[in-house]
């Protein structure tokens, strides 16, 4: 409200001098009796900014509540959006696949892929792929394998269900170090990793499970896996420190 008064104020003392000002111009206008003076004009005028000052602040008031405004426009319907998580099961998805060292992956990403890899290898960087696509059938016998050792609760925390797993949907790859295979979170401490989370993005690649977000993605922090979104969503995600599952709820 106090922007708006001053802007109501402002307006005001405009109209006013300019009624003095043009004084004898409104009498002239009276004598020959105009149906509107300009000042009667210039007061007409005044109304009308003050609406569009009010209207203009409250669409700054709406713009500054949603901090993620500027937000890619993007189709979350698109391929390389399908989301595979605990909560969203795909069933049976079956992407197009090919080979690339030894992996399958979505056909649609064996280029950004390769020149990611390629990237980082001119940076003097051992790159190791692995666990590239799982069939649900692969998924399906991963499981079983957990559930008669632990049991299904205790494996579903280990080995996603079938459906669940990311691996399946062939947008996401294990990468680690050929000289340090561990999948742990201390992979993080990596020249690796840490080339890869600073430039993935570049390549359309996020770090799908990271730090401090299991609760969000229903995965624990992994510094070595990364999932293809296309570079706009990549460069946002990173950039605001989203996940998958909070990107696409923007939305919504």
């Amino acid at each position: 409200m106090e922007y708006f008064d001053k802007r109501a104020v402002s307006a005001a003392g405009i109209i006013a001098a300019a009624c003095l000002i043009m004084g004898i111009s409104g009498t002239a206008a009276a004598k020959g009796k105009v149906r509107n003076s300009p000042c009667e004009i210039l007061i007409q005028t005044g109304g009308e900014l003050a609406q569009a000052v009010s209207e203009l602040e409250a669409e700054v008031a709406e713009d500054a509540s949603d901090p993620y405004r500027d937000r890619p426009d993007i189709d979350t319907d698109d391929w390389m959006f399908i989301l595979a998580n605990p909560w969203n099961d795909i069933g049976d998805y079956t992407p197009e696949l090919e080979y690339l060292e030894g992996q399958q992956f979505d056909a649609r990403i064996i280029g950004p892929m390769e020149d990611m890899v390629e990237a980082a290898r001119a940076e003097g960087l051992s790159v190791l792929l692995s666990s590239g696509y799982r069939s649900y059938a692969t998924q399906t016998w991963l499981f079983n394998r957990k559930a008669d050792e632990y049991g299904e609760p205790i494996a579903a925390t280990i080995v996603a269900r079938p459906g669940t797993s990311e691996h399946q949907t062939g947008l996401c790859c294990d990468i680690t170090d050929h000289y340090y295979e561990m999948k742990d979170a201390s992979l993080e401490n990596t020249q690796m990793y840490q080339w890869m989370s600073r430039h993935c993005d570049e390549y359309g690649f996020i770090v799908r499970f990271p730090k401090g977000k299991e609760d969000i993605t229903g995965i624990i922090y992994e510094p070595w896996h990364f999932r293809y979104v296309g570079k706009e969503a990549a460069a946002y995600i990173m950039e605001h420190d989203l996940t998958l599952e909070e990107f696409l709820e923007l939305y919504q």
